[in-house]
């Protein structure tokens, strides 16, 4: 159950890209929301390839640089940032910290790999594009108006991620709002592709389970209806859908073990 799981490239995922995209080309403050566990979070961090600059920032001389990093990290211009839960009075001098670290590498790895000159920028925010903000319904009016001013100070575009709401929210602060060029609302999954996933692409959720381990057709049929195109719901669902076939010493998915999986989730399912 606990496999590596494959990011999939949704339908919605390319419509959240596509705005993205549109965001840096326009240098526009964007806002995205969506429902919990609709796939915002991932989204952000796939498309801003997170996963890989993240772990090559924490550098600590620049051979361990060149040893660890290849050169699409040369072409990388997106931060990626979650807003602290208390105390977001520092936040700008920490996405600062974050955009001088990715500078940081590059200046690094163009010194020792192809023996540029090492010349270090005093603008942290050179060659960035776009900073994605995530979870920031956390945000009061200082974290916001902090934000504000890095996008004036610096020609690049910023996403904030959010809950459903936010951009009704963010509309009180009109110095704020008026610089606001897109909405995008990350929707969940449609029926016909939360059907094509659970037939085609177990491996890719890091499920282990398979087709031929259903009992009837009618069992996945009520899984995409319980979880309602919600990725995150679909882990916790197939979480207690193993635990029970464990249990109960029990071979296959029947439509009564969906139900029991169903019943054992205490939120999200109603």
């Amino acid at each position: 159950m606990n496999k590596k799981i494959s990011f999939i490239e949704t339908k919605e995922y390319k419509r959240f890209a596509e705005f993205c995209d549109a965001c840096i080309k326009y240098q526009y403050i964007g806002i995205c929301y969506g429902l919990p566990g609709v796939g915002k979070t991932l989204s952000s961090r796939y498309y801003s390839n997170w996963d890989y600059i993240d772990q090559h920032l924490n550098y600590k001389t620049a051979p361990q640089v060149v040893e660890t990093v290849d050169k699409k990290i040369l072409d990388h211009q997106i931060v990626f940032y979650t807003a602290p839960a208390v105390r977001a009075t520092r936040m700008t001098g920490d996405i600062e910290r974050i955009a001088a670290k990715l500078n940081m590498v590059k200046t690094m790895y163009r010194v020792k790999t192809f023996g540029a000159e090492e010349k270090y920028s005093h603008n942290h925010f050179e060659n960035i594009s776009l900073i994605i903000v995530d979870e920031v319904d956390r945000l009061k009016m200082q974290g916001l108006e902090q934000l504000r001013d890095i996008y004036d100070q610096h020609e690049l575009a910023i996403i904030f991620v959010g809950m459903p709401g936010i951009e009704k929210r963010l509309s009180r602060y009109p110095q704020l709002y008026s610089r606001i060029g897109f909405a995008h609302e990350f929707d969940r999954l449609s029926k016909d592709e939360a059907h094509h996933i659970l037939e085609y692409k177990w491996h890719e959720l890091g499920l282990s389970v398979r087709l031929e381990d259903f009992s009837d057709y009618e069992a996945i049929s009520n899984i995409i209806r319980i979880t309602n195109g919600n990725f995150r719901l679909i882990h916790r669902l197939f979480a207690q859908i193993e635990r029970i076939l464990e249990i109960n010493n029990l071979q296959s998915i029947s439509l009564d073990v969906v139900n029991a999986a169903r019943d054992s989730l205490t939120l999200g399912i109603k």
